[in-house]
C-alpha cells in the first residue's frame, strides 16, 4: 500500500465515495498550469481535518499528480488541529517538517520557518491578479515586511449549527438570524421546557473556541489583540467576567450540558460534537464545517448567525492557509501544488467549501453550480452579517498556547475549582502574559 494512504479503514472507504467528486474525464486543470521546470520530486503535506477533508485533499493530489507526472505528493493528515500542530513543532525542531503545511491564523507564530512567497507570484502561483484570485485575501497573509509567506485556502465565519430535526420535532420554532445574547438565552430556555430530558438546548462553547471569545470582547469594545502601537491588547478582567459568568449562568440553569459531559467531547469536528452525539441542540462551528456535520447525522441541520450585541464585530476571515517550509529542497513544486490547490476548478470541485469559501473567483463561479443545499445557507449567513463584518485583525501572539491554555482554564472553572471571578483574573493574566511573550 502507498504510504499516502496508511490511514484510517474509514478514511479508506471515503477515498473511494470522494472518487465521484472529479468530474468525468477530468485528469488536468482546464486552467493554463504553470510548467515545472525540475527534475522528479516527492513533497510532502500535512494538514489538519478528519476524514473527510483528507479523502477529499487525497483526491486532490491524484489531479495534482497526473497534471504533473514528476511530481509526487505524499499526503500527511494529522487529526484534530492541537494534534497537527504538536506534530509539526516536533518536526519542526527535527527539521523533518513537510515541504507544504497547513495553518490557521497562527502563521505569524511560524514565520521563521516560511519561504517568502513573492518571487513566486505570477510564476508557480497565479494569484497575482483579481481575475485569478481574491487580492484582499493576500493581506491578512503578508508580514509586516512585506513579503507573502501562506496562501488562503478559503474564507471562513463563525456560526451557530443547530439540529433542525430535533428543534421541530420538540415544537418549537427555529432560531432566527441576528439574537442579541439576551435574546438567545431566552430562547434556550424556551427549547430546554421542550426538549427530551438530558438534552441540553446549548453546547458549551465558553471556552473551547478562541475565536467565539475574541468576537465577544470585541463587541465589548475591549480587544484581545490589535497592531496598535505595535502591538496591543484592550482585554479586560471585566469582559473576563462578563464571558465566564454568562455561560456559568447557562450551566446552572441546564441550558448547556454539565461539566462532565462537556468535556467528554472535544469539540474539534463531527465526530467529537456534542450536538451531533445528540446530546445538545445548538452549537458553536465554522462554516466550512458544516458540510461535515450534516454528513455525520442523518438529521437535517440548520444554521444561523452569532448574537448581536455591542460594537460591530463579525469577521469573515481566512479559514486556513498553505505555506512552504524554508527548508524544503523543492519549493517550485511546493508552490505549483499550492497554486493548483487553490485555482483548480477541477481541485474546487472536490474541495467545495471543506476548507473555506474560496478565494479564487473562477472556482467560485465553478463550484456554484454544484452548490449544496448545506452550502447555500452558508452563504445566506455571509448576507446575514453583512451589516456588521469588520476586518479579519491579528491573533493574539502563541495562538496555540493560548488556545491550549483557555480550554484548561475552561475546565476549571466549570468542575469549579476556581470562581467565576478567579477565572476572570487568570484570563487576564494569561492574556497579558502571552501579548508581551
Amino acid at each position: 500500500m502507498n504510504k499516502r494512504y496508511s490511514i484510517s479503514l474509514l478514511m479508506l472507504l471515503v477515498v473511494l465515495l470522494t472518487a465521484s467528486l472529479v468530474p468525468a474525464g477530468a485528469q488536468t486543470s482546464s486552467v493554463e498550469l504553470p510548467e515545472y521546470t525540475g527534475g522528479p520530486a516527492e513533497i510532502r503535506m500535512g494538514w489538519w481535518g478528519n476524514d473527510d477533508r483528507a479523502a477529499r485533499t487525497l483526491a486532490v493530489i491524484d489531479l495534482f499528480e497526473a497534471a504533473y507526472p514528476d511530481i509526487s505528493v505524499v499526503g500527511e493528515p494529522n487529526g484534530g488541529t492541537a494534534d497537527h500542530f504538536q506534530i509539526i513543532d516536533t518536526q519542526l525542531a527535527g527539521n523533518n517538517a513537510p515541504d507544504i503545511i497547513q495553518f490557521g491564523g497562527n502563521w505569524p507564530d511560524y514565520q521563521q520557518y516560511l519561504e517568502p512567497l513573492n518571487s513566486y507570484l505570477g510564476e508557480q502561483l497565479m494569484i497575482n491578479t483579481p481575475e485569478q484570485f481574491d487580492q484582499t485575501a493576500l493581506v491578512p497573509a503578508t508580514g509586516v515586511d512585506g513579503n507573502l509567506y501562506a496562501v488562503s485556502l478559503g474564507t471562513n465565519t463563525l456560526v451557530l449549527v443547530y439540529n433542525k430535526t430535533l428543534i421541530e420535532a420538540a415544537g418549537v420554532d427555529l432560531p432566527a438570524d441576528n439574537l442579541t445574547w439576551e435574546e438567545l438565552v431566552e430562547y434556550g430556555r424556551t427549547l430546554k421546557a421542550a426538549l427530551p430530558e438530558g438534552v441540553a438546548p446549548f453546547v458549551d462553547n465558553s471556552m473551547n473556541q478562541a475565536n467565539y471569545l475574541s468576537y465577544f470582547y470585541t463587541q465589548q469594545g475591549t480587544q484581545l489583540w490589535t497592531l496598535d502601537d505595535g502591538g496591543k491588547s484592550y482585554a479586560t478582567v471585566e469582559s473576563a467576567q462578563a464571558w465566564l459568568q454568562m455561560w456559568a449562568d447557562m450551566r446552572a440553569e441546564g441550558l448547556i450540558p454539565d461539566a462532565e459531559t462537556t468535556y467528554t467531547y472535544t469539540e474539534d469536528g463531527p465526530d467529537s460534537s456534542a450536538l451531533v452525539a445528540g446530546e445538545a441542540a445548538i452549537g458553536l462551528i465554522w462554516s466550512n464545517q458544516v458540510a461535515a456535520y450534516q454528513a455525520a447525522t442523518t438529521e437535517e441541520l440548520g444554521v444561523t448567525t452569532l448574537p448581536v450585541g455591542g460594537e460591530d464585530s463579525y469577521v469573515i476571515q481566512m479559514s486556513q492557509y498553505l505555506g512552504i517550509n524554508n527548508a524544503s529542497a523543492n519549493k517550485e513544486a511546493a508552490a505549483l501544488f499550492i497554486n493548483f490547490f487553490v485555482t483548480s476548478p477541477e481541485a474546487g470541485a472536490i474541495l467545495q467549501t471543506n476548507r473555506g469559501v474560496p478565494s479564487s473567483p473562477v472556482v467560485r463561479e465553478a463550484i456554484a453550480e454544484q452548490a449544496t443545499v448545506t452550502d447555500a445557507a452558508v452563504y445566506r449567513i455571509y448576507g446575514a452579517i453583512a451589516d456588521r463584518m469588520i476586518p479579519q485583525g491579528p491573533n493574539l501572539p502563541n495562538d496555540q498556547e493560548f488556545v491550549n491554555e483557555l480550554e484548561l482554564l475552561g475546565q476549571q472553572v466549570a468542575f469549579g475549582q476556581l470562581s467565576v471571578e478567579q477565572g476572570a483574573e487568570e484570563l487576564q493574566a494569561l492574556i497579558e502574559r502571552l501579548a508581551v511573550k
